[in-house]
């Protein structure tokens, strides 16, 4: 090989490796870019490779070309030598959104600074400014990281937002974040809720850990044990915002069943009172899926909407020439798409269902009302089919919209939180969170508008049919057969 091309390839080498080092890169990705024989590191030779495959005397391939346009690019090479010498790769993400206010005045906190700091990072990866409406949105955050945003501006306390994972196939939408003057937030005021079981709907004896910030999930906590009521906490905290853990003993060993927000604001009682949450106290398998929504006004009345596909051996015609076998569970208790095996017996008065003896998916709870029965609503999968789960969010209250409801839904496999979203800023009455496959979840975090008199054709069309899922939930003509 000529001197010439050693210099050009070695001036690569080292223009790439400086061009890291100076550059504002986070996280690190979880398969590295270059390791093309997978053994979890790159060599020299695996960098050479996407050398030669920029310079194009080598074909492209996957490992290095990850944008798949079959030709590597600076950015990809860059990701390459950063992932050789142990520095961080970048993952280009969406954008990370959400809303600021202040829960006293209910006024946006126009002006407040939010700064993305990638875990284990002292430099910001990127800001953005609080707007005149309350919205912010930041972006050039990466994909393979996860950060911690910071909410400040003078005359306010400052508020920790954790855990926070940008994705590359939607925006991330966060909830509100609520941030106090700091002549209120060295105040204390008592809040209280209750911790419901999903199983049966009563209490339960538990251990709630209380973290400032929001998705604070590790760190100094304080503690409140529940009684047998599922009465949590009557307490006075200091004024702020907290991550609420629930903890339990199964067998010696210590289970978390989930975590939800919880704020402590002076003054203002509708904040305060009834911050409940819905667990599954038992032992839930490690397939069990569950979608809890809760959100945070008690004017608003919010459904939790669910279709999906049927067992096998269930089948059933619809008006209109859809046939597709799906099921949908919403909040009627008349239709018989929304009853056994894919929805349960309602007992009470509040609308909490329990599961029979062959349910395989079923709406644990339906707020009914949700100013006298504070919490959440919570959705079961207990025998998963093949094909898939789509989850919406309706708005069905007279008064209020669904984006200024505080609304979140969050998902779990088992005990694990799988995946949480909140509602988007945007106007419509209908949200589309979020698919399940399998153990594939794709973000949707779309918001549409549904005609009121039609707020259970919710379903999107399914591959292989000509028609809408739409029609399948206008009518049934025979009820699921027993099995």
């Amino acid at each position: 090989m000529k001197l010439a091309d050693l210099y050009k390839r070695g001036l690569i080498v080292a223009l790439a490796c400086a061009a890291l080092l100076i550059s504002n890169l986070s996280a690190f990705a979880t398969a590295l870019p270059g390791d093309c024989d997978g053994n979890g590191s790159v060599t020299m030779i695996e960098v050479q490779g996407a050398i030669n495959m920029f310079l194009g005397t080598k074909t492209a391939t996957s490992c290095v070309d990850t944008d798949q346009s079959g030709a590597v690019t600076i950015t990809e090479l860059r990701n390459v030598v950063n992932a050789y010498l142990g520095l961080p790769v970048m993952i280009p993400a969406l954008a990370v959104t959400g809303t600021v206010k202040d829960p006293i005045s209910g006024l946006a906190v126009t002006g407040a600074t939010v700064t993305a700091y990638a875990d284990g990072a002292g430099t910001p990866a990127a800001t953005a400014t609080v707007q005149s409406t309350g919205s912010y949105s930041l972006s050039g955050l990466s994909a393979a990281s996860t950060y911690q945003l910071v909410f400040s501006k003078t005359g306010y306390g400052d508020v920790n937002y954790y855990g926070v994972k940008p994705s590359q196939s939607a925006a991330t939408a966060l909830e509100t974040v609520l941030m106090l003057t700091t002549d209120k937030a060295s105040l204390t005021t008592s809040i209280n809720g209750y911790v419901l079981n999903a199983s049966n709907n009563t209490g339960a004896a538990l251990t709630v850990r209380f973290r400032p910030g929001l998705g604070a999930t590790t760190g100094t906590y304080l503690a409140k044990t529940a009684d047998g009521y599922g009465y949590y906490y009557k307490d006075y905290f200091p004024a702020g915002c907290y991550t609420a853990e629930v903890v339990k003993l199964v067998d010696g060993v210590e289970t978390s069943y989930g975590y939800f927000t919880v704020y402590s604001v002076p003054g203002v009682s509708t904040y305060n009172n009834s911050q409940n949450f819905t667990v599954d106290t038992g032992t839930p398998p490690s397939t069990t899926y569950r979608a809890v929504l809760s959100w945070g006004s008690a004017e608003r009345d919010l459904d939790l909407h669910v279709t999906g596909p049927l067992n096998p051996d269930d089948t059933f015609t619809t008006i209109g020439s859809n046939n597709t076998p799906r099921f949908h569970v919403g909040t009627s208790t008349a239709d018989p798409q929304t009853s056994y095996p894919y929805g349960s017996a309602i007992t009470g008065t509040t609308l909490r269902n329990l599961p029979g003896a062959t349910t395989e998916a079923y709406l644990d709870q339906d707020q009914a009302n949700h100013g006298v029965d504070n919490g959440s609503e919570t959705f079961t999968i207990l025998t998963q089919q093949a094909g898939v789960y789509r989850f919406y969010v309706y708005n069905n209250s007279a008064t209020g919209y669904l984006a200024e409801s505080g609304a979140q839904l969050k998902l779990f496999r088992g005990t694990t939180l799988v995946k949480s979203y909140t509602v988007p800023n945007k106007s419509g009455n209908t949200w589309t969170v979020f698919e399940l496959d399998g153990n594939t979840v794709t973000d949707k975090n779309i918001m549409s508008t549904v005609d009121p008199t039609q707020t259970y054709n919710l379903a999107k069309p399914v591959a292989g049919y000509p028609v809408d899922e739409l029609s399948t939930f206008k009518q049934v003509q025979k009820n699921l057969p027993t099995r």
